[in-house]
């Protein structure tokens, strides 16, 4: 099936949990395809704009295309062009951030500058970062060709569960539909098939907690995916994980304001391509070829002359000829063994066109989270 879907959302920071405002907005604005409205309240201090410029090179005084750049403070952000050169708007009293994949990131305050260019070093240690599995913790280069992380930017959120969020989005790991019945569940090969009577799908392990094979968890309640591949990562579960293991972590509360969110997805799903079948009037024209083919080879096969106008001979005399009557015997409202033609369907019913039509859909979710130092909402 294919979607066209739009989304549209609102968002809304308050310190208290009623906040009506929010929500009744979506119902008094038009909703625009592929766009997300926020509407919050901040208050800002009038100070003088100027614009900066500069250009960021490597240990090489080599210019880095793709650095990011961006204002600490307001989040403004540009990145660096080919040539490495940069320029944003910026307030007095701003921290610009330089950071670029492989190297340090860096932090400049700028105080009245107009032109600063920057020297961004290589990063040396960061496959010297720790990751926990299970009760251990071992250096991130160790386990870099055993783990497949997803982001929930990354996740195809019209899907309905889990796994079919997951297709196409992780490497080395095969999702597929069981069924085509609604809702119905994926299977998940993350190492194989390991056995032929034990199960080879993998232990989904939500926040720490196992859970069984039919996951049934919002997509937009997810923050994170991490699929452990290999033995010696999945070890700590023990048998439960010889198939793998799907460590799935959901959203938390930040330390703050409460924060409500209202997200609605609407689309219409149709079939993106009909299989090309016979209709009737085919499908009888093929019945009638085939039995009147299986009656000539019978005779000829016996050693007979055959002449085309046996082909007119009703099922008692064919089956007299040859006998095995089921596969030279035709329906006779079917065909007209008189004049040798097909007789023209009473119905010719595309039951693809019966069984499929364009679905419209709506998806609505509404939550809302914060926390304080000691305990987190979500």
């Amino acid at each position: 099936m294919t979607s066209f879907f739009f989304n549209a959302g609102i968002k809304n920071t308050c310190r208290k949990l009623l906040f009506p405002v929010g929500i009744l907005a979506i119902f008094n604005s038009p909703i625009m395809a592929s766009n997300r409205y926020s509407i919050h309240t901040s208050v800002l201090k009038n100070k003088a704009t100027f614009t900066i410029s500069g250009i960021v090179t490597d240990n090489n005084q080599l210019p880095l295309p793709g650095v990011g750049v961006y204002d600490k403070k307001t989040k403004k952000s540009t990145s660096t062009d080919v040539n490495g050169k940069y320029s944003i708007s910026l307030q007095e009293g701003s921290t610009l951030v330089f950071s670029f994949i492989g190297y340090e990131s860096q932090e400049v305050q700028v105080n009245g500058a107009r032109t600063l260019n920057i020297l961004l070093k290589e990063s040396t240690n960061t496959l010297d970062e720790v990751v926990a599995i299970g009760y251990q913790k071992i250096r991130k280069s160790d386990v870099t060709g055993a783990i497949s992380s997803v982001k929930a930017s990354e996740l195809n959120l019209t899907s309905a569960t889990v796994g079919q969020a997951l297709v196409g989005k992780v490497a080395g790991v095969q999702v597929s539909q069981t069924s085509g019945a609604p809702y119905s569940g994926t299977k998940i090969r993350v190492r194989g098939i390991g056995s032929i009577n034990a199960s080879s799908d993998p232990l989904y392990v939500i926040d720490g907690y196992p859970a069984g094979n039919n996951v049934s968890i919002n997509p937009e309640d997810i923050e994170s995916i991490d699929i452990l591949k290999d033995a010696a990562s999945a070890a700590i579960y023990g048998s439960r994980a010889s198939g793998g293991v799907v460590l799935i972590t959901t959203k938390r509360g930040q330390d703050g304001k409460g924060r409500f969110e209202y997200d609605v997805q609407g689309g219409v799903s149709q079939l993106a391509k009909k299989i090309d079948l016979l209709d009737a009037n085919q499908f009888i024209q093929l019945l009638i070829d085939g039995r009147n083919n299986a009656y000539k080879d019978l005779w000829v096969n016996a050693g007979k002359t055959w002449n085309d106008s046996m082909f007119g001979d009703n099922n008692a005399t064919r089956i007299a000829n040859v006998g095995n009557g089921s596969s030279v015997s035709i329906p006779t409202d079917l065909y007209n063994f008189s004049t040798q033609q097909p007789i023209p369907a009473k119905y010719n019913t595309d039951w693809q066109d019966e069984l499929y039509r364009n679905a419209a859909f709506q998806r609505h979710n509404l939550s809302f989270s914060g926390g304080i130092k000691t305990s987190n909402i979500s």
